[in-house]
C-alpha cells in the first residue's frame, strides 16, 4: 500500500496545481498551446477542460491517498484519462506536427499516467 500513498502524492502534486492555475489563469495554458477564447464561452471551454479535468484527476488522487478502499477506482480513472489524452496528443503530434517540448513532455506524462495506473490497477492479479 505504501506505493500506492507514493504515486498518488505524484499524481496530486502534478496533476492539482497545473489544474488550480489553469481555471484562474487561463492564459498561463492559451499562450503555451497557442490558441484564444474568441468569446467567453471559450474562455469558459478553456477552464472546464483544461483546469477542470486536471483538478478532479488530482483530487480524485488525494481523496484515494487519505480513502484507501477508493484507489483502485482512482487507477481506472487515470488509466483510462491518462491513455485517453495521450492517444488523442499522439494522433495530434502526427497528423497536425505538433512536436513542441510542451506537447512531447505533456505526451510522456499521459503516457507515464495511463500506463502506470494501468500496471498498479493489476499488479495484485500478476502476482
Amino acid at each position: 500500500m505504501k506505493i500506492m500513498k507514493i504515486y498518488f502524492i505524484i499524481m496530486v502534486a502534478v496533476w492539482l496545481p497545473w489544474g488550480i492555475q489553469c481555471i484562474f489563469n487561463i492564459s498561463n495554458i492559451t499562450e503555451i498551446i497557442g490558441v484564444s477564447a474568441l468569446n467567453p464561452n471559450g474562455a469558459t471551454d478553456i477552464r472546464v477542460m483544461y483546469g477542470g479535468v486536471q483538478t478532479g484527476l488530482g483530487l480524485m488522487a488525494l481523496i484515494a491517498f487519505f480513502k484507501p478502499s477508493l484507489g483502485k477506482y482512482t487507477l481506472f480513472s487515470l488509466a483510462m484519462l491518462g491513455s485517453c489524452m495521450a492517444l488523442t496528443r499522439s494522433y495530434g503530434v502526427v497528423v497536425d506536427g505538433s512536436t513542441s517540448l510542451f506537447n512531447l513532455s505533456v505526451l510522456a506524462f499521459e503516457s507515464f499516467t495511463g500506463i502506470s495506473s494501468g500496471f498498479l490497477l493489476t499488479r495484485d492479479k500478476l502476482k
